[in-house]
């Protein structure tokens, strides 16, 4: 049976299973803590709820997941040759198992696509940019938003969430003034809009704005809280402008309170945690033992190396709180991935090893070794994701290591 999900594109399933899928993907585009709780209904889906479900799998960048999804692409490719899918899920289904080999450029072609012939695709519309985010494509992060935003009407669901993608893709394209403006109309429409609140704050912060920056969350803790994991990225975000302030304790309290997730093997807030004690050594700041608590989690990672950006971030906090053991080995996964022929293999060969390798020179205080490895690739950084406040770490790092050096 063909209906249509709530953005109006169709949809093999019957009416529990599209209710299914439209609840996963509104958690998906808000954020929203409960995702999880759709992964078991996903899998027992049809052909389009395995493919949403390998897409998640797959930006988790867990090697058992990434094997998950895999397998969820091949049973949906299966089932859709059996029982005939539509043309918009056939197309999602060809984007996602092009990320599922690796093969990114494709999948940003085929969501290109699929995105022209259905441009409410909700789904599509969030997994593309994220897509475009990682690879750097930051200018048609823009154009995407505005080629499809003609065919949302107010009648649609989560439309300010249009107001938050075109912000952040401004926003990482320079246009500070016309980014700030998309962002606030779409916290005015939506104030939960975490998307939307977090480009603002990105605009703080390239325009050294620290004071509005430091005030920009405050009354916004009840949205943070209902937020989920996103939430921990954007105290991180409210951490720079402390920092940049000298309010050293704040930052710290912010840090333990907030963005340090004990025990959590999440990426991004690994990287949140990594980054900000990066950060505050520089400033010369005590960190005490914080940075050993961060090891483990980021040595879990190790043998799955398709987020290179969150790899590097790894290597240094496991040089950091001396485990050399996990940091070599985590080192020659990388080594033996940028072998391979996907996208982040590219990556790693152009760029992420050696970013590894100096960020984990610097945090044994190898300042010269450090210089070293990061000095040549310094240009090429974008290439491994990240928005530009989250890499200014790279500058960072480099530039004390050369001042040590010197």
């Amino acid at each position: 049976m063909t209906t249509t999900d709530r953005w109006g594109c169709a949809v093999t399933a019957e009416g529990d299973e599209v209710a299914v899928i439209d609840d996963a993907v509104t958690d998906y585009l808000t954020m929203a803590p409960g995702l999880e709780r759709h992964l078991p209904a996903l899998a027992d889906g049809g052909p389009l709820a395995k493919t949403i479900l390998a897409q998640f799998y797959l930006q988790a960048h867990r090697r058992h997941l990434a094997g998950r999804a895999r397998e969820l692409i091949e049973a949906a490719t299966t089932e859709a040759a059996t029982i005939g899918v539509s043309d918009r899920e056939r197309a999602v289904l060809g984007a996602v198992g092009s990320s599922v080999d690796g093969r990114l450029r494709d999948a940003i072609d085929r969501f290109d696509q699929l995105l022209r012939d259905h441009p409410t695709d909700a789904f599509a519309l969030r997994a593309q940019h994220h897509l475009l985010f990682s690879s750097g494509r930051t200018g048609e992060m823009v154009d995407l938003v505005r080629r499809v935003r003609p065919a949302w009407s107010e009648d649609l669901p989560l439309t300010s969430l249009l107001d938050g993608q075109e912000a952040f893709g401004l926003e990482e394209s320079g246009r500070y003034a016309e980014a700030e403006a998309m962002g606030r109309r779409g916290v005015e429409r939506d104030p939960s809009d975490l998307w939307a609140i977090h480009a603002v704050a990105h605009v703080f912060q390239m325009q050294q704005r620290w004071d509005e920056g430091a005030r920009w969350l405050d009354g916004r803790e009840e949205v943070l809280d209902a937020g989920g994991g996103f939430a921990g990225h954007l105290w991180w975000h409210q951490s720079l402008p402390l920092l940049a302030l000298g309010r050293h304790d704040d930052v710290l309290t912010l840090f333990d309170e907030r963005i340090h997730k004990p025990g959590s093997e999440e990426g991004l807030d690994l990287s949140n945690a990594v980054s900000l004690l990066a950060r505050l050594e520089i400033a010369g700041v005590d960190v005490g033992d914080r940075w050993a608590p961060l090891a483990e989690p980021c040595g879990a990672r190790r043998g799955q190396h398709s987020h290179p950006f969150n790899d590097t971030h790894y290597a240094l906090a496991m040089a950091k709180a001396g485990h050399d053991d996990a940091l070599d080995t985590h080192l020659a996964g990388m080594a033996a991935w940028s072998g391979g022929d996907d996208g982040a293999a590219e990556v790693i060969r152009v760029v992420g090893l050696a970013t590894a390798r100096g960020l984990a020179a610097w945090g044994r205080g190898r300042w010269r070794e450090a210089v070293d490895e990061l000095g040549p690739v310094a240009d090429e950084t974008w290439r491994l994701g990240g928005s530009h406040a989250q890499r200014d770490v790279y500058t960072q790092i480099r530039g004390h290591a050369a001042r040590m050096a010197a």
